[in-house]
């Protein structure tokens, strides 16, 4: 199988594009072969005779990933403590995602110049001047963290093996965080949600992705 198509994978980060492009790569041969480019940490400008697939996660979800990913490689692992200016000196004080979450009121002011990796880039910074210029038939699919697996096998018509999932996190961290920090967050990350809202309104999610992408099952049915 050849798709004939420039194809780009608009890989937010947190939700899955490691693990996506690794089995795209480790699916191509002579029968088939799949051309894409990913684009990570960067806006997105549309391009002309190009297909999109975005890859989506719910933003409170996608945050407290972001926030414990970058405190694993950051504060445990050590391995990148000097990556972003003052990155570690934030990762320090709030210890937590809770703690980050119960003071995200506090967060931009306190720390305008210095920021934690991929919570920095969020969904908003990659699709709101996108979602500006993009139609429907720009975008081939969205694949959300959420189900993975089965979104990605209906626009690629392959599985990822072995429940492959690449750049997990630490388990020791906390995931949790209180009803409280969640409404803030909710509160903070509205550009977000406005980015996931068009999406839905041009017929780019289904009903399933939609609540998966807006609902936090710790706090919402």
């Amino acid at each position: 199988m050849t798709l004939g198509m420039n194809i780009v994978l608009i890989h937010v980060g947190k939700c899955g594009g490691a693990t996506i492009r690794t089995t795209l790569h480790n699916n191509n041969s002579k029968y088939y072969s799949i051309k894409f480019y990913s684009i990570h940490t960067e806006v997105i400008k549309l391009k002309k005779n190009t297909k999109y697939v975005i890859l989506l996660r719910n933003p409170v979800s996608r945050f407290i990933s972001a926030f414990n990913w970058r405190y694993k490689l950051v504060i445990l692992d050590k391995t990148q403590e000097d990556r972003f200016p003052n990155e570690k000196n934030v990762l320090e004080k709030y210890k937590n995602v809770n703690n980050l979450a119960e003071n995200i009121e506090k967060y931009d002011d306190d720390y305008a110049e210095e920021y934690i990796h991929h919570i920095y880039e969020d969904i908003n910074y990659y699709l709101s001047d996108f979602l500006q210029d993009c139609k429907k038939e720009d975008i081939l699919g969205v694949i959300t963290q959420e189900n993975l697996d089965k979104d990605f096998k209906k626009i690629f018509k392959i599985d990822i093996e072995n429940n492959l999932r690449v750049n997990e996190g630490d388990p020791s961290l906390s995931k949790k965080i209180s009803y409280s920090g969640y409404k803030l967050l909710k509160k903070y990350l509205w550009k977000d949600y406005e980015c996931i809202n068009k999406l839905y309104k041009m017929g780019c999610l289904s009903e399933k992705q939609y609540n998966n992408l807006t609902n936090f099952s710790q706090y919402d049915d």
